[in-house]
C-alpha cells in the first residue's frame, strides 16, 4: 500500500486536533503528507424504538412522512412489526402483525407511504407466496391488515427482495424479484391511489432473467438511487446460478419517470432489460470473477453522474476495490486498492469469510471522494480521491464522517453493527435519521438451526444527526 494510503488511515485519530501537518521519513530528511481532517455530525436525539431478535441478520425501514416517522422491523419475538410517532415525541406506537421471521437473512422488512398516507409493508419472503400488509385509515399503524395479493397470483408464489419507493410524485412503486437466484424476473408495480388497488407498471419484467425463448436462465441483483431531481439510477449485476462466484457483468441504466430508461450515454434502452445488452455493461467481469452482489455501492458527483465502487479479483487473482466512472465516451475503471487477499466464495455467500467492505463516506470540502473500508485481514481506513481521475489527493483536505462514533460503537463487541438511513428523508434544519441495532452473522434457511434461539435480544435505536 502507498504510503499516502496508510496516511490517510492513521491521521483520522488526530481529527480533533484541527488541521495538522504529518512528517515522514529520517529526522534529517522530512517529507511533507496530506492530511485528511474528518468532522463528525452532531447526534440530536437517540430514542430507543424496541428491543429486536438477533440471531440472524435481517434488514429493517425507516421512513418518514411530514412529522410522523414510521419503522417496520421484527420484534424480540420475531414477529413482523410496524411502529410510528411524531418527530418529538418520546413513545412509539407499535402494531405487531401476525408474521413471524423465518431464519433466513433474506427477509427483510420494507415499508411504503403513498400520497394519501396509506402504510404499505411486506417482507418475510424468500421464494415463498408474497406477504403484504396495508394499513386501512392513512397514518395508522393500528389499521393495517393482510392483503392477499397485489396485482394477482401469477408472478407472486416465489418473492423475494421486497422494495417501497416513491418517485418525484410522490407515487408509491413496488419492486420485487419472482422466481430465484439465478433464475427469476423482477417486476415493478404501481399504486393506483384512486382504485386503492396496485398495477402492473410495465407490460412485463423490469429485468428478464428467465428467457421464453432459449429457457437459459440467470437472475439481476440491482440498486435503485433516486437522486434530488427525482432521476432513477439502477446499477446491477447479474448472477448465473444460486452461487455466489457466479456473478458477472456490471451495468448502469438511468430515467427521469421511471418508463423510459437510458443507458449513459443518454440512448434509451428497450425494456425488459436483458443479459449482454452491451450498451448498459459498465465492466465485463465474467462469471467466478470477484463480483459479489452485496459488495458494490453507488454514489453521484456534483454533476448527477455516477461513480460506481466495487470488488473484483485483480491480475494476480487478489480482490480489488475498483471505481468506475463514464469519461470521454467509455466506463474508466481503476484499482484504488492495493490488497493482498483473495476471497473465497462459498455457496450462495453465507458461509464465506467477511471479505471486504466500503462505503462512501461522501465528498470532501475540496471535491475529494471519500471511501471508508476494511477487508478481512484486519485492514482498514479511508481513501481520498480525485472524484474525476480516482488518484489519491496530494493536498490537505476536510470532511465529515458518515456517522458520528457514538452511533457506530457496538453494545455487544461479538455482533455485527447495523445502520438504517432513512433515505427519503431530510428534515428543514438539516435533522437526518437513522436505525441502529446489532446482529450475528448472515444465515440462510439451509443452515437453520433445529431450534431457533430465543436471543440474543439487542435495543434498536433511532438517531437524528446533524
Amino acid at each position: 500500500m502507498s504510503k499516502t494510503k496508510v496516511l490517510v488511515a492513521a491521521v483520522i485519530a488526530a481529527a480533533a486536533l484541527g488541521s495538522l501537518y504529518y512528517f515522514t521519513g529520517s529526522s534529517t530528511e522530512k517529507t511533507l503528507e496530506p492530511v485528511f481532517v474528518s468532522k463528525e455530525k452532531q447526534i440530536t436525539e437517540k430514542l430507543l424504538v424496541d428491543s429486536v431478535w438477533a440471531a440472524n441478520r435481517v434488514f429493517f425501514d425507516l421512513k418518514t412522512v411530514g412529522d410522523t416517522q414510521f419503522v417496520a422491523y421484527y420484534d424480540k419475538n420475531r414477529m413482523m412489526t410496524v411502529a410510528s410517532r411524531k418527530i418529538g415525541d418520546k413513545d412509539w406506537n407499535r402494531k405487531t402483525l401476525p408474521n413471524k421471521l423465518e431464519w433466513d437473512s433474506h427477509n427483510l422488512v420494507t415499508l411504503g407511504i403513498d400520497k394519501e398516507g396509506y402504510i404499505h409493508v411486506s417482507g418475510n419472503m424468500h421464494a415463498v407466496p408474497m406477504i403484504y400488509f396495508r394499513s386501512t385509515k392513512p397514518y395508522d399503524v393500528q389499521s393495517m391488515e393482510q392483503v392477499k395479493y397485489m396485482v394477482g397470483e401469477k408472478d407472486e408464489q416465489r418473492v423475494t427482495y421486497p422494495n417501497f419507493f416513491n418517485n418525484a410524485d410522490n407515487e408509491l412503486f413496488y419492486v420485487y424479484r419472482s422466481g430465484g437466484s439465478g433464475s427469476g424476473d423482477i417486476f415493478v408495480n404501481k399504486y393506483n391511489v384512486e382504485k386503492k388497488a396496485w398495477e402492473r407498471y410495465f407490460s412485463e419484467a423490469l429485468f428478464r432473467g428467465i428467457n421464453p425463448e432459449t429457457k437459459e436462465t440467470r437472475s439481476a441483483y440491482h440498486t435503485l438511487t433516486i437522486d434530488n431531481d427525482g432521476v432513477a439510477h439502477i446499477t446491477w449485476m447479474w448472477r448465473w446460478t444460486p452461487q455466489v462466484a457466479s456473478c458477472h457483468q456490471l451495468s448502469y441504466v438511468m430515467s427521469k419517470d421511471l418508463k423510459h430508461w437510458y443507458n449513459i450515454e443518454g440512448k434509451e434502452v428497450k425494456l425488459p432489460l436483458v443479459p449482454d445488452m452491451k450498451e448498459v455493461i459498465v465492466d465485463n467481469v465474467p462469471s467466478e470473477g470477484g463480483l459479489h452482489n452485496g459488495k458494490y455501492k453507488m454514489i453521484l458527483d456534483k454533476d448527477k453522474k455516477p461513480i460506481i465502487a466495487y470488488s473484483k479479483y485483480d491480475e494476480k487473482g487478489f480482490t480489488q476495490l475498483y471505481l468506475t466512472k463514464f469519461i470521454d465516451g467509455k466506463w474508466m475503471s481503476k484499482k484504488i486498492s492495493d490488497w493482498t487477499f483473495r476471497w473465497k466464495f462459498v455457496g450462495g455467500g453465507d458461509k464465506m469469510t467477511p471479505g471486504c467492505n466500503f462505503s462512501f463516506v461522501g465528498f470532501s470540502e475540496k471535491g475529494n471522494l471519500v471511501i471508508d473500508w476494511s477487508n478481512e485481514t484486519g485492514q482498514k481506513g479511508i481513501y481520498v480521491v480525485n472524484s474525476d481521475t480516482f488518484e489519491f489527493v496530494n493536498e490537505n483536505d476536510t470532511y465529515t464522517t458518515q456517522y458520528p462514533l457514538a452511533v457506530k460503537q457496538k453494545e455487544i463487541s461479538e455482533l455485527n453493527l447495523q445502520i438504517k438511513d432513512d433515505d427519503t428523508y431530510r428534515a428543514s434544519n438539516g435533522v437526518q435519521y437513522v436505525l441502529k441495532w446489532e446482529t450475528e452473522k448472515v444465515s440462510h434457511r439451509g443452515s437453520a438451526p433445529k431450534v431457533i434461539p430465543d436471543g440474543p435480544v439487542v435495543p434498536l435505536y433511532l438517531f437524528g444527526l446533524k
